[in-house]
């Protein structure tokens, strides 16, 4: 209880964390993308694969946003990251078996809003925005190539995933500390609407394709500064 009233005494009578137009807040941290698949039936040619579906797992890597403050209210960010990687799988065909995998970049441009909450050096905020993924390095498995070469494949197969663009919203907050309240940690979680067209081109044998949700959430947390 004293821990506890502590706390509150420091929250309640520490200055206001309040952002200045024209400041830039820089901030970086672990990101994890957490996707939240649909895939369509996996067809081959004009014939579906009846059962089966295509999934992606989650990935990690060092994520960075910069935020420009239009004034104290609102601001504009950019989210981007060091490539993420993601392990891909195929179900439906007896078991769940190794596709490959591929990596992706997805910058992302939101308009934020920061209300003014009487929270003594905290600053939640939220924003919306636009996601472009781009989707690079994708490469298929030696356990899908054995399993195409079982179907008559006459080489390595080929994947590739399509580009996305959609909306993406987030939701974070700052913790200030230091002596000037310049310092920041940070906890933010974005959602991001990502629909790419994945196709697996097997020589001699045809193209597999489908449409995947990936639609992920994605977590970060680290430390800022503001400039």
């Amino acid at each position: 209880m004293r821990f506890l009233a502590v706390l509150a005494t420091v929250f309640l009578t520490a200055p206001a964390l309040a952002y200045q137009p024209g400041e830039v807040i820089l901030r970086s941290g672990a990101a994890t993308v957490s996707p939240d698949v649909s895939s369509s039936t996996l067809s081959l040619g004009d014939t579906e694969l009846a059962g089966t579906a295509a999934d992606v797992d989650d990935g990690s890597a060092m994520g960075i946003t910069a935020t420009l403050m239009l004034n104290n209210r609102w601001g504009v960010e950019l989210v981007a990251a060091s490539p993420f990687s993601h392990d891909l799988s195929v179900s439906g065909l007896g078991e769940t078996f190794d596709l490959g995998e591929a990596t992706h970049l997805p910058p992302t441009l939101l308009l934020q809003y920061y209300p003014d909450l009487p929270l003594a050096g905290v600053q939640p905020y939220v924003g919306l925005g636009v996601n472009y993924t781009i989707f690079f390095e994708e490469e298929v498995s030696r356990e899908a190539n054995d399993l195409f070469a079982g179907l008559g494949a006459s080489g390595g197969a080929d994947l590739t995933l399509g580009d996305s663009v959609g909306l993406a919203a987030e939701a974070g907050v700052d913790f200030a500390f230091g002596a000037d309240q310049r310092w920041l940690f940070n906890v933010a979680v974005w959602w991001m609407d990502i629909d790419t067209d994945a196709e697996v081109k097997v020589p001699g044998v045809g193209s597999i394709r489908a449409d995947v949700e990936v639609d992920p959430l994605v977590y970060m947390a680290g430390i800022g500064y503001r400039f």
